[in-house]
């Protein structure tokens, strides 16, 4: 059984979907072009069909409408704002875009509860906000739940402090680093990497340290996990952001956007594959002008 994998998801549709004018500022992956009136309904239809896909596989999606009386336009990223854990526990967190912070008001731990699974809330970091200090839940924590290790690369959204608290909190080795884009700081670690059942998705050329891109090398690779190392295109792609996840047979499945699936070379493919199966959809409207993929409108369930 692969218990560091899942076959249980939370989604939420993009019901206040626009370009979100408070995350323009350090996401460099985000649109700054758009046209408001066709962006939601076409980001709805984007969702669905990427919901259809997934749930067509065999994984269990637990999808909510975004149905809070906030104005929260990133709502359909839940996995920034709280994290699941064995058995059942979750985590929230402090967010860097004010509007976001109202995310966490949604009422999905009841909607979950109505759909019969009862969530235990453990931590909850969100008052660091009144510090300005962020850690943007598994966007800024990408989490090796096999080995007990957990990546971050260190941003505005990312605190290192903070992130060291949690690894110190939840018994994760860390490892944080920096990487860029543009010359500005990756916002979400998970932009950038992946970590998977026998393999890792990484853009080694963002991490300008040779050090760091060392140590991160070793620890991957001390963790058994192949290295596929993707371009800075490929990131821009979204490559970097998708999630494995396993189905009712307890097959291992990667998802990623349409984009980020067209940006694979043969060579990358063919390892992949020797490891999953992949599933893609289109969400190009949520991807440009969101700034964000296929990993981050998921929060895995355990």
């Amino acid at each position: 059984m692969m218990n560091h994998l899942t076959s249980k998801i939370l989604m939420i549709s993009p019901d206040k979907f626009r370009n979100n004018e408070d995350t323009l500022s350090d996401n460099v992956f985000q649109s700054r072009k758009f046209n408001e009136d066709q962006v939601k309904s076409i980001a709805l239809k984007e969702f669905d069909k990427l919901r259809d896909v997934i749930l067509k596989s065999g994984i269990d999606v637990f999808s909510f409408d975004d149905d809070s009386k906030f104005d929260t336009p990133d709502a359909v990223f839940p996995n920034n704002w709280i994290s699941f854990h064995h058995l059942h526990k979750a985590i929230l967190y402090p967010m860097f875009a004010t509007n976001r912070r109202f995310e966490r008001q949604s009422k999905i731990l009841n909607k979950l509860s109505k759909s019969g699974i009862e969530i235990e809330l453990v931590k909850d970091y969100s008052a660091y906000e009144n510090e300005n200090k962020f850690l943007e839940g598994t966007g800024s924590i990408v989490l090796d739940r096999k080995s007990k290790t957990a990546y971050c690369s260190i941003s505005k959204r990312s605190n290192i402090d903070l992130f060291k608290k949690f690894c110190e909190d939840f018994a994760y080795f860390p490892v944080p680093f920096n990487s860029s884009y543009l010359s500005k700081p990756i916002y979400h670690t998970n932009v950038m990497m992946s970590i998977c059942n026998n393999f890792s998705i990484i853009c080694l050329e963002s991490i300008h340290d040779k050090k760091q891109r060392e140590n991160i090398i070793d620890k991957l690779n001390n963790s058994g996990l192949e290295i596929i190392d993707i371009s800075l295109d490929q990131m821009t792609s979204f490559l970097g952001n998708c999630i494995q996840l396993i189905n009712s047979d307890n097959s291992p499945i990667l998802v990623m956007s349409s984009r980020a699936y067209k940006s694979i070379s043969k060579s990358q493919l063919k390892k992949i594959e020797l490891h999953s199966e992949i599933i893609h959809s289109d969400i190009k409207t949520i991807e440009d002008n969101g700034g964000g993929s296929a990993r981050c409108m998921i929060a895995e369930i355990f």
